[in-house]
């Protein structure tokens, strides 16, 4: 800019062709750095010419302005002026160059069929909402039910810092979730506590009943088997949840640990497309060389620390049961358990129809019957053994140790799939799992977190079984995974004290049993400290940052 006492002011307008080296002057001299035409800017003046478009010029042009005299005044006038254009030209510029490069974007888009058009952003659709179940089967001990509705409130605090209602602006999965209860009959008293925590409740009787089964050896035995005999079979109406497209049903001393996206990927999405290629190869399953089937109905782990490294079937561990949502399902449960075809025994032509399922831990209930169903029952596998030590993990030996079948310790307790017994001791030591692999834990080996006991080995009455009762689990692992549960119910109590700005009573933290890995809710050896109920108007559901109606 200069300005004469008689002389030419110069100024910058748009009126002629331009130049790449004009158009690079305006990018790099910095006079619209954030403008995102300035980035749409051709590199070149044949990308103009190609594009069919007039081009135009920033040139500088001289107009006269005759002062009638000199001196500061002047000069000052003249800046004045002079300001006034600058302001202008650059608005002239900003002007031109933003609908000059709009003109040739949109020309070259015409004409080139690989440049994408710019598309407002869709809306973010909802997430997938999974199904999270639990059985309420046994209610008679008061001491019990209350360490198991602490354990509700921490499960579902689990499964919502893996959800994707968690943290919304960055959330650890892309998985809504609804929590669902189904309770026994003669539990229904306690229906109400679990639906304050955010369970929809689903009062049932088991779909079969004793008298209902035709065998005569399973009706008149199963009644004591594992923790509940047929009651526990209420576990199997989660097949019914078909509002959902996944239903994951867990013990209530399970604590998820990780997201389960890949698990829920792999069902949702065709084997064959790069979001289902990329989850298949991450799952953890039992058997890695084995290929998953073309379509997953659903996923478990195996109760390998009930097995013998000489039987062939191993029952399902029942804390943990991954599936697609069908009706017909249930109905043919039913129908097999109502049959009653099973016989006494442990392998060979033992338990569910004579087919080796029998003698196990839970074999004449839940735990035999599912594995049954999959193995036997369905036409074609469609199911999945996780990894035993990462899924459901339980802490628990894995590895045999006697008494009897001396020939074979040392070896897994899976049966060998190729029947190369000398080969079956790569298996990995669950009890020494680091924590921070494990996606799902379940307090069983370990004992239950509100128990507040550290699981010492157990001193047997049959002394030949001394030596594998002490190697049974491993309390490091279990204190630390004792940890991780009491962790989540620190921050769970946490939560509530601050969405209701501190009026949220809690329970003191002062316990100084174990304090490292009880982080002061135990007073000693079962003397847990329990959870202060929060009040009748907290809603659990509007501190999560969710509807009640999902």
């Amino acid at each position: 800019w200069q300005i004469q006492c008689r002389g030419t002011f110069t100024a910058g307008t748009s009126h002629r062709t331009t130049t790449k080296k004009q158009y690079s002057n305006f990018s790099t001299r910095g006079l619209f750095p954030s403008h995102p035409s300035i980035d749409r800017m051709p590199q070149s003046s044949g990308a103009l010419a190609s594009s069919g478009v007039r081009r135009k010029q920033h040139a500088t042009v001289s107009r006269p302005i005759v002062h009638p005299f000199c001196g500061t005044f002047r000069l000052l006038i003249g800046g004045s002026i002079a300001l006034i254009f600058i302001f202008a030209s650059q608005m002239i510029i900003l002007s031109n160059v933003a609908h000059t490069s709009d003109v040739i974007v949109s020309n070259e888009m015409a004409t080139n069929p690989n440049i994408e058009k710019e598309t407002p952003s869709a809306p973010v659709p909802p997430p997938l909402v999974v199904a999270f179940v639990v059985s309420l089967i046994k209610c008679s001990k008061q001491a019990a039910t209350t360490g198991f509705l602490d354990a509700a409130a921490i499960l579902r605090h689990s499964i919502h810092k893996n959800s994707a209602y968690h943290n919304p602006s960055s959330p650890p999965s892309r998985y809504g979730y609804k929590m669902y209860a189904i309770v026994h009959t003669q539990c229904a008293q306690h229906g109400p506590p679990l639906e304050k925590l955010g369970y929809k409740i689903l009062i049932r009787d088991p779909p079969v009943k004793e008298e209902e089964i035709k065998g005569d050896f399973l009706r008149t035995h199963i009644k004591n088997e594992n923790c509940c005999g047929s009651d526990e079979f209420i576990k199997l109406y989660a097949y019914t949840l078909t509002d959902h497209p996944i239903t994951v049903h867990l013990d209530m001393d399970v604590a998820i640990l990780q997201p389960m996206d890949d698990i829920f990927d792999a069902m949702m999405f065709d084997k064959d497309s790069p979001e289902g290629k990329a989850a298949r190869g991450r799952i953890e399953v039992e058997f890695p060389d084995e290929p998953l089937p073309d379509v997953i109905d659903a996923y478990f782990t195996r109760d390998y620390t009930s097995n013998k490294p000489w039987e062939i079937n191993a029952g399902v561990q029942g804390g943990l049961l991954i599936a697609r949502p069908n009706p017909e399902h249930l109905q043919r449960y039913i129908d097999f358990i109502r049959e009653g075809n099973f016989n006494r025994g442990r392998g060979g032509n033992s338990g569910w129809g004579g087919k080796g399922y029998g003698g196990f831990q839970g074999a004449m209930a839940y735990q035999g019957a599912v594995a049954y169903f999959y193995d036997h029952i369905l036409p074609t596998p469609t199911f999945v053994q996780l990894d035993t030590c990462r899924w459901n993990q339980v802490v628990a030996d894995v590895i045999w140790r006697g008494p009897d079948g001396i020939e074979h310790k040392g070896e897994c307790r899976r049966y060998p799939r190729d029947g190369n017994y000398a080969a079956n001791t790569k298996c990995e030591d669950c009890r020494v799992t680091p924590i921070e692999l494990v996606k799902t834990a379940h307090y069983t080996a370990c004992k239950k977190p509100w128990e507040c006991a550290v699981p010492h080995p157990r001193v047997p009455r049959d002394k030949s079984q001394v030596y594998r009762l002490s190697h049974l689990t491993n309390i490091t692992t279990c204190m630390n995974l004792h940890k991780e549960w009491f962790k989540l119910r620190q921050d769970f109590e946490d939560s509530m004290v601050r969405f209701s700005a501190g009026e949220t009573k809690i329970s003191k933290r002062n316990g100084q049993y174990e304090k490292e890995f009880f982080l002061g809710y135990c007073n000693g050896s079962h003397r847990y400290i329990a959870m202060i109920p929060p009040p009748e108007d907290f809603d659990v559901d509007e501190m999560y940052g969710m509807s009640s109606s999902l």
